[in-house]
């Protein structure tokens, strides 16, 4: 039987173990991988698929930032499902779990990388270039939006930026400003 439950710590290693196995050891080098370096995932957000013990899906979602005023918003993915149980309907089960999960927590947006767009289509995702919204060295056609609640899109637009890559730029130059005022 398989069971949807929140991704814990002791769960890290089968996990890796999965999306090497679903995505390749070079996964690392896609572009949006640059967005979850140093950051950790949204931990109520983030759940696995298993067959008894067994992690046989893992979904995660990371915290990113969109625009010129920093707009809170969640980076979905990897969704990854192991090939002996593709075709269960898992990858649609775990975006289910995790997007009730989203909205219970108050999340709005959420932005994802992918070429599979009929299925990301089915939850309401749509391309974001349109919209106006970019991710710095990712082709446009593969960038997709959704927003959890009425009007969470409107106005929106710009970069998704890393998470608190404005507070890091700010806090650099004032730390430059004091260093120089010290000399």
């Amino acid at each position: 039987m398989v069971t949807f439950t929140q991704e814990q710590p002791q769960d890290a290693a089968e996990i890796e173990h999965l999306l090497d196995k679903v995505f390749g050891q070079t996964r690392c080098q896609k572009t949006s991988y640059r967005f979850r370096d140093r950051v950790a995932p949204v931990a109520p957000l983030c759940f696995v698929a298993k067959d008894g013990e067994k992690i046989i899906g893992t979904l995660r979602y990371w915290p990113v930032q969109i625009g010129p005023n920093a707009t809170p918003a969640l980076l979905l993915g990897p969704l990854a499902v192991d090939g002996d149980y593709r075709g269960l309907g898992l990858g649609a089960d775990l975006m289910d779990v995790t997007l009730a999960a989203c909205a219970a927590h108050g999340h709005q947006v959420i932005v994802l990388v992918s070429d599979l767009a009929e299925f990301y289509a089915k939850f309401g995702f749509e391309q974001a270039g349109p919209k106006g919204i970019t991710m710095p060295g990712e082709k446009t056609d593969r960038l997709y939006i959704r927003g959890l609640t009425p009007g969470a899109l409107a106005d929106l637009e710009g970069p998704v930026l890393p998470f608190a890559a404005r507070t890091l730029k700010a806090r650099s130059a004032k730390v430059r400003s004091v260093k120089r005022k010290a000399a």
